[in-house]
């Protein structure tokens, strides 16, 4: 899991990582199925790019975050996984921080009122 030490953000809203994934090129399917390890995981949103990169969130328990599940080694994604999950993760960021701007807008506008 190394690899993943350099994408500090956690992903907390499916909506606004499904938006991220289909703007890079995903098909998303919510409760999907992602293949992983050799094996078949069970995920909340399954993301797979025509490449046949495939990439799966899923929460854990009372955890306010959901978890990648990917097989980072794959040789569908070999050479691109590392570069397109940091583009999926910083679009998802800016698309967080601009919807939290509008919400802090909305805010300000109404308390001035």
């Amino acid at each position: 899991m190394s690899h993943l030490s350099i994408l500090p953000t956690l992903v907390t809203d499916l909506d606004l990582l499904e938006i991220a994934l289909t703007s890079e090129g995903f098909n998303v399917l919510r409760r999907g199925v992602v293949s992983s390890f050799d094996s078949h995981q069970s995920v909340d949103l399954a993301a797979v790019h025509p490449s046949g990169l495939q990439l799966g969130w899923r929460q854990s328990d009372n955890a306010p975050h959901f978890d990648l599940v990917a097989d980072l080694a794959a040789p569908e994604g070999s050479g691109m996984t590392e570069s397109v999950l940091r583009r999926v993760l910083r679009r998802y960021a800016m698309t967080q921080a601009m919807r939290q701007a509008e919400i802090f807008e909305a805010e300000t506008v109404t308390a001035g009122i």
